[in-house]
Parts: C-alpha cells; structure tokens; sequence
C-alpha cells in the first residue's frame, strides 16, 4: 500500500500544531503559574474552583465588615469609657457639695464645674465614626444628635431613635453593631428614670440655684399597680394594695389627711388637707396654689410614679391633724409618697447621687455589653480569615502550576517540535524523484 506524500506532510503539519499548543499550555502555566486559567483548562474542576471563589470573596467581605464593625464598636467604648469618667467627676463634685460648710459662693464654683461635665456628656454623645453618629440609632439627623438650650443650659434635647444598627453573617447570627441614647444615657428610659444630661442639670441646678427638691426616694405604687394623676387618695388606702405603703386618714369628721409644709416664707407653715375623694393631680394643683406664700410647687411623674416638691430654699413637710375635724392623729402622706420632713440643698445633693449611680450602672451594663461584642467580633474575624486561608490552599491545589510536573512536559513538548520541525522541512525537500531512486 502506498502513502501519499500529501497524507504524510498532513500528519506532520496536524503533529506540529498539537504539540505548539501543547508547548504554549505549558508556556502559560509556567509564566501564570496558574493551570486553571479559564474553565476549558480543566472542565472537572472547574466547579469546585468557582464555589471555593466565591466563598472566599464572601468571607473577604465578611471580613471586611467585621474590621468596620469592630472600630465602630471600639469608638463606642471610648465614648463610653469618656462618659464614666464624666460621672465619676460628677459624683465627686456632689459629694464635695453635700456639706453644711459649703457658702452659695462656693457652691456656685461646683456648679460651674458640673455645667463643663454637661457640656463634655453632650460632646461624647454627639461622637460620630465614619460620618455619622454612634448613638443615633437608625437615624441620620440632619444637625446635632444632642443639643442644649440656654448659656448655661437648661434643657438638653435630643433626636434619634432607641434602634440599634445590626449585621447579619452569611451563617445567620446577628450582631447589633451599635449602642443608642438610651442605652449609653438611659435617654427616654422605660422606667422614666432621669438621662445622663437630666442628672447633670439637676445637680448643676441644684448647686447654682441652691433648688432644694424633695422627691419620692421610691416609686409609692404597688408592685403591678399604676398611679396615675387620676388617682384617688382613698384609692390608696388599705385595704387597696395600689400604694406600696398604704395611705392611713386621720381620725377627724370626716376622715381626711394632712400636712404641713414650713419654710422661710411660711415659718408657722401652711396646711394642706386632703379628702378621700380628691385626686393626685388636685393634690398637686392645690399645693400650688399656694407656692406663692410657701415657695414650694409640686409635681407627680405618673411614669416614675413619684411625687416631687420643689422650692429654692429649705423646707419641711410633715403630716399634721386635719384641723376642724376633732383629729387626734395624723395619717402617713409623708411616709405614703416616700418623702424626706427635711428638704434642704444637703439632703437633695444627697439624693441625687442615687440618680448619677443609677446612670452610671446603666452605662456600666452597656459598656459591658459592647466589650462582649467586641471579643465577639475579633472571635469571627479570626474564624473568616482561617476560613479565607483554608478556602486559599484549596484553590491553589487547583489552579496552581505543579512546576515540577509542568516543567518537564514543557522541555519534552520542545524537543519533539524541533523534531517535528525538522522531519517535516526534510519532508518539504524531497520530490518524485527522491522517492523513485
């Protein structure tokens, strides 16, 4: 059987081109250092090569938000840590305060001092991280999260809501990434305790103003009952369990309570008497009727249930017989709403401590809060960078090069096309004659 010259150049011609495409695989795997370089290299990897890509561009971006979230979650606990100190100076200017040797002059001093702590809680809670605020919540306000009106002030107000921001992980569990007014400054607390900036305010009223407040040293309502303005006094009277110390009338005709507040407008004191019938807020409305010749006034905070008595100077407040009626006793409205008989600049400076220590536990609870979840964080980010490397070997095992592999082929594929170079130009030379001869 003959071959025919032309069948044989094809053969040859068809050798070279599978072996200069076999020369530049190589050539590419070699200079890359990648074998899988599109999916065609190696059709039954290449599945596994995209689900290891894509896990890993996850875990870079889980990663990546991590890192954010622990810097903001770490400005947040400088913040905070900022803001303790600021109460703790507080506390010591009121202690500092509470003392009988103290002149206005020097309580004034305090005061300005205790107006540069507002000043600086305001500050901290105005923080930003990356353009927008720490304790704004969910909220982006247009101006100041936390302003104060008044030089000095006398109001602080503030915007934002009580949401904190979270971040959902690819394997489900969420972080809240943030921490709102509330927490940070029990800003609009449920319980209706005073904020972080009502504190302040308080004491530096107090100390500026020499304000004298006598306020329920507890809530006065029942566990699971709630006092509102329209409640009555017999509604707290036993066998009622609406008051945690229920209201004892006097023995006059008719039953009724009374008391007696003296200051240094009223030396020999007003009395005030109450019927069964009347409510909170006549209790309230009829002490202030009479502020003028008192200076005291008062309010009832339905949400703290507790009654406050206010005056810018001392005062006692006692429980009295009601005169006219032939009582021989007195009833307990003092001891019902939890109020101090002695009501002195001393004795609110005293009180409020338990105010600035409340705060201060608060703040102390979220701050805990924040550093668990900053351990947290680091937790996962050290998980996601594990995974990334693991998910990095995988990949290499199946793109890389094995140079020691390809290397070798890479010559051998050489040699055999200068071979085949050679055998086809020396095939090109002959002719008929070559063949025949």
């Amino acid at each position: 059987m003959r071959i025919a010259t032309s069948t044989i150049y094809e053969q040859q011609t068809s050798a070279i081109d599978t072996l200069v495409a076999q020369e530049a695989l190589y050539g590419q795997q070699l200079s890359t250092g990648k074998a899988v370089n599109q999916p065609s290299d190696d059709p039954t990897q290449i599945a596994q090569d995209l689900s290891v890509r894509s896990e890993i561009a996850v875990q870079n971006q889980v990663g990546s938000n991590l890192t954010n979230t622990s810097a903001q979650l770490t400005s947040a606990d400088s913040a905070l840590t900022s803001l303790t100190g600021v109460l703790q100076s507080a506390r010591s200017l009121a202690i500092q305060a509470a003392s009988d040797t103290n002149t206005p002059t020097q309580l004034q001093e305090i005061a300005i001092q205790v107006g540069q702590l507002l000043q600086q809680s305001i500050g901290i809670a105005n923080t930003q991280y990356a353009g927008t605020y720490l304790f704004a919540g969910t909220t982006a306000p247009s101006g100041a999260l936390v302003t104060a009106n008044g030089n000095p002030s006398s109001v602080v107000n503030a915007t934002g809501n009580n949401v904190a921001h979270t971040q959902e992980l690819p394997n489900g569990q969420v972080l809240t990434t943030s921490v709102t007014l509330q927490q940070a400054f029990n800003y609009g607390a449920s319980d209706g305790s005073p904020n972080v900036f009502q504190v302040l305010q308080n004491l530096y009223d107090t100390l500026e103003k020499s304000q004298v407040v006598d306020q329920s040293s507890a809530q006065i309502n029942a566990a699971g009952a709630a006092i509102t303005l329209g409640t009555t006094l017999s509604q707290l009277v036993a066998p009622n369990t609406t008051a945690a110390t229920p209201l004892t009338l006097d023995n006059g005709v008719p039953p009724a309570v009374s008391i007696t507040i003296a200051s240094a407008l009223a030396t020999n004191g007003v009395t005030f008497t109450f019927a069964p019938t009347q409510t909170i807020a006549q209790v309230e409305a009829a002490i202030n009727l009479q502020s003028v010749a008192t200076g005291v006034s008062a309010s009832f905070n339905a949400q703290t249930d507790r009654l406050s008595l206010t005056a810018i100077q001392p005062f006692t407040v006692a429980d009295a017989p009601t005169p006219g009626t032939g009582a021989s006793t007195t009833g307990n409205f003092v001891e019902t709403f939890n109020l101090q008989p002695q009501a002195d600049v001393v004795q609110n400076l005293s009180r409020q401590l338990g105010d600035i220590d409340h705060v201060t536990q608060q703040l102390l609870t979220t701050q805990a809060q924040v550093g668990s979840t900053i351990q947290q964080v680091a937790a996962l980010t050290q998980t996601s960078a594990a995974t990334v490397t693991n998910d990095t070997g995988v990949q290499s095992s199946i793109e890389d090069t094995n140079i020691a592999k390809v290397q070798p082929e890479f010559s051998l594929t050489q040699t055999a096309l200068q071979a085949a170079y050679g055998t086809t130009s020396q095939l090109e030379q002959k002719d008929l004659f070559d063949y025949i001869t």
